[in-house]
């Protein structure tokens, strides 16, 4: 059984993108958002424009609270750390032990 795609949802919106379109006129349908992930009590968002009429597209970005990362930048955030963990598990006993 398939499902038909929601009217509004444009054909570019990306599979991640939650918003609900076509409720706005006007740049509604270019901004992409995806649902939010928490950590503590920083919300993390995947966020992108795409403007069909002129084929651009900026992003997509990771939304880190109030900051923006390329998703080059979020890598390398990821990897830094990932370092830090590791090193900070170095010396922190384990859990049960």
């Amino acid at each position: 059984m398939s499902v038909a795609p929601s009217p509004r949802r444009p054909v570019t919106c990306p599979s991640w993108c939650a918003l609900d379109h076509g409720r706005h006129p006007g740049e509604d349908d270019t901004v992409h958002v995806s649902g939010a992930l928490m950590v503590r009590r920083t919300v993390l968002r995947l966020c992108m424009t795409y403007d069909a009429g002129i084929g651009a597209q900026e992003g997509p970005y990771v939304l880190v609270g109030a900051d923006e990362f390329s998703l080059h930048e979020a890598d390398a955030l990821i990897d830094a750390l990932t370092q830090l963990v590791d090193r900070g598990a170095e010396v922190s006993p384990r859990a049960g032990a």
